[in-house]
């Protein structure tokens, strides 16, 4: 076995690299960082929006109030105007036809008089000044109701004197409060574009934070992603390096698990012939002289040794008979004689033989160039199947097919007997563990397929 550089995990995250990786990554804490600093500018920005656009409500609000306000001043004065002049033309002419003006401007003067004290309620430095504009108005809402009677009773009437001072008077306080109001405006104009001015500041600020923290940000995702590609290309580096030990590694304990099954094999082999020589002519040596000395013993002495000669040969012929069983057992002579499936033949007539079983052998004529280690591992899976099904199945009929394809050879062994759960039972019999270990050797394939009271199948494939 090849030795191999220490790694402290099997993903590779313990090696120098992915550490230097994993250290020159963007601080944790700088990313909560940056991520509330998005919120903080993401909120800013949208509260100042509302504000801006909240304020410019405002504002406009309060233009068309303060415009509204001119209007009704301006009204008030288009009304005395057209009194006036519908007044002056009754006075000049007679005609009653210029009282209609006069009589529609007087019927909306109490009207615009209302709307200018609602205009100035929450103006109280303009309130004397409209106080006395009310007053000229009221005042010169008389002198023309007085004109217009001196006219119609009297007769003609050639001047206007006071209405006209009046007139006077009720102009300049109009121009007066018209000039407070324009004033108004001016300051919720001026007052307006300040705020906006502010806002435009504050949103270019926010504007400028936002695209640099969106370029932080893209550098950040950058160097993530720099160090992501760097990490993949590590781990697989180090996947591949493991990859590769393990099937070093693997390969080797193969070996080493092959070697020891041909040592055993080997052992178990040896064992075997010396069995068969030094114990086989012992016993076969004690039965001869046991036969030659009943032969030699005169007639009175056979007659009254009979009985415990005859059980000497008896059990020496046993001893003989177990030697070969055990011999069979370590070394099946067959396999090595006349190969693989007559080898196989003759385990599956004895086993039928001795348990009164029926087991069917579906077994080819020949076999193609199989190695004398993998014929033994199919012969030995196959021993090993027999056994447990003499000791734990309480089968009545068995099956055993082996099929020669190119480049493996297939065991498949089937019984109707109790069945199990592979899953609870097949890992602690050591007999199965071992089956799985020889296939295992061999990098082949083993499966077991049973089920409680549906019997057991067993197939082995080994490459050859």
């Amino acid at each position: 076995m090849s030795a191999s550089p220490p790694t402290s995990g099997i993903d590779g995250y313990g090696t120098s690299a992915s550490k230097d990786i994993r250290h020159a990554g963007f601080p944790r804490v700088w990313q909560h960082v940056l991520l509330a600093c998005g919120c903080a500018l993401a909120i800013t920005l949208l509260v100042t929006s509302y504000l801006q656009s909240s304020q410019g409500a405002n504002a406009l609000d309060d233009v068309l109030r303060q415009s509204a306000q001119v209007d009704h001043i301006d009204q008030l004065q288009m009304l005395l105007v057209d009194a006036e002049t519908g007044v002056r033309g009754y006075l000049l002419s007679g005609d009653a036809i210029y009282l209609e003006p006069y009589e529609r401007a007087i019927g909306g003067l109490d009207d615009a008089v209302d709307k200018l004290r609602a205009d100035f309620a929450d103006k109280p430095a303009d309130q004397d000044r409209l106080d006395q504009l009310i007053a000229l108005v009221r005042a010169k809402q008389g002198a023309m109701a007085t004109a217009v009677a001196e006219r119609t009773l009297i007769g003609e009437r050639n001047d206007d004197l006071l209405g006209n001072v009046l007139m006077g008077e009720v102009r300049e306080q109009i121009i007066a409060l018209r000039a407070s109001l324009l004033g108004d405006v001016a300051n919720s104009i001026a007052s307006s574009r300040q705020r906006f001015g502010l806002t435009r500041i504050v949103g270019i600020a926010m504007a400028v934070g936002s695209l640099l923290l969106l370029l932080v940000l893209f550098g950040v995702m950058q160097r993530q992603s720099e160090l992501r590609e760097r990490l993949a290309s590590v781990l697989e580096t180090e996947n591949s390096r493991l990859e590769k030990l393990v099937e070093e590694r693997t390969a080797a304990l193969s070996r080493l698990a092959r070697h020891l099954t041909v040592a055993r094999e080997d052992e178990q082999a040896r064992l075997a012939r010396e069995l068969h020589d030094e114990l086989g002519s012992l016993l076969t040596a004690a039965k001869l002289d046991a036969s030659w000395i009943k032969r030699k013993l005169p007639a009175e002495l056979q007659e009254a040794w009979r009985d415990r000669l005859d059980r000497l040969q008896q059990t020496l012929t046993s001893g003989i008979a177990l030697k070969r069983r055990i011999i069979d057992d370590l070394r099946p002579p067959l396999l090595k004689d006349l190969g693989l499936v007559e080898a196989l033949r003759a385990l599956a007539d004895d086993f039928a033989m001795g348990n009164e079983i029926e087991v069917v052998a579906d077994l080819p004529d020949a076999l193609g160039e199989i190695d004398e280690e993998r014929s033994l591992t199919i012969f030995r899976i196959a021993q090993e199947t027999f056994t447990n099904i003499r000791k734990y199945a309480r089968a009545k009929r068995i099956t055993m097919a082996l099929d020669h394809s190119p480049g493996q050879v297939r065991l498949e062994i089937a019984d109707d007997g109790v069945g199990f759960d592979p899953d609870e039972v097949a890992s602690d019999r050591h007999g199965i563990a071992g089956m799985l270990h020889r296939v295992q050797t061999y990098a082949g394939e083993f499966a077991i397929e049973s089920a409680p009271g549906h019997g057991t199948r067993i197939v082995a494939v080994i490459p050859v």
